[in-house]
């Protein structure tokens, strides 16, 4: 089965990968490449008209799931970039949840793709011109959308933040200046802490140009940030701070690294391939 162009990719894990069609319908697609499999799903009436813009989803393979069970969560907002819409679909009841929305204070760009933490899906939003965030999260079980505020003084770029766990499993995100990042970590209450500091110096002495790394993806598989420089793309494993090349591609693009397990017993040795699915 073939994929057609104006699919757009929003989020890879699992071994699925999530496309969203705009026309003439707003579909989304849940590819498995590994089964050869596409599974094809109606956008919801209510978020498919002109007042609707359908920005973001993500997908996941439910732990403990049998065959070819998959969770899809979908993501919108009104034109006005105010209020922010989501709902969820389960391959199992093979429907959609109601709607559930949160208002915001006018966002200024569509969010990064998703990061799973725990059982929440969670975006960045940059809410003010001032380079201020919040993380968007979607509560899987409770089907609940919460709006956390970034700490003041984080103040990023564009693909200078990304959404990470932290080493409990919790929520956490690096601020990424030039060569240098700070890890930060949500304690409870909403309160911000300072987790720790990192440095690239092995990473900046391996790259060609003055150009500042940008984030440009995220392996939650490998606890991995993908760093976008001059010299091509850079896998950055956050607990030993290894880094590897994993491309030689100079130019911007968003990757969704793909990751497939073959079982013990398998006549093939246990493989972890990490691809780049490029936006």
């Amino acid at each position: 089965m073939t994929l057609n162009k104006g699919n757009r990719i929003v989020d890879c894990r699992h071994e699925l990968v999530l496309f969203i069609r705009r026309s003439p319908r707003r579909r989304l697609v849940v590819w498995d490449p590994v089964a050869r499999d596409q599974r094809r799903l109606i956008v919801p009436l209510e978020l498919d008209n002109d007042q609707m813009l359908v920005f973001d989803g993500a997908v996941l393979r439910p732990a403990r799931s049998q065959g070819s069970h998959f969770q899809v969560a979908l993501i919108a907002c009104d034109t006005e970039n105010t209020r922010v819409f989501a709902c969820f679909y389960s391959s199992q009841t093979g429907i959609w949840s109601k709607i559930n929305s949160l208002q915001l204070q006018s966002f200024m760009s569509t969010p990064e793709p998703s990061t799973l933490i725990g059982n929440s899906f969670c975006w960045l939003l940059k809410v003010h011109p001032d380079l201020q965030h919040v993380i968007l999260e979607f509560d899987l079980d409770k089907q609940s959308l919460t709006v956390t505020d970034l700490p003041p003084q984080v103040k990023a770029r564009p693909f200078n933040l990304r959404i990470v766990p932290t080493e409990d499993g919790g929520l956490g995100f690096i601020h990424l200046s030039t060569f240098h990042g700070q890890l930060w970590k949500r304690e409870p209450g909403s309160v911000w802490v300072h987790d720790r500091a990192i440095e690239f110096e092995e990473l900046r002495s391996a790259c060609k140009g003055d150009r500042y790394p940008l984030i440009v993806g995220f392996s939650e598989d490998s606890n991995a940030i993908l760093l976008q420089t001059n010299s091509g793309v850079f896998m950055v494993y956050l607990r030993s701070m290894e880094f590897k090349k994993i491309s030689n591609m100079g130019d911007f693009h968003l990757h969704y690294p793909f990751a497939c397990f073959y079982p013990a017993g398998n006549s093939q040795p246990l493989y972890n391939s990490i691809r780049s699915i490029i936006r």
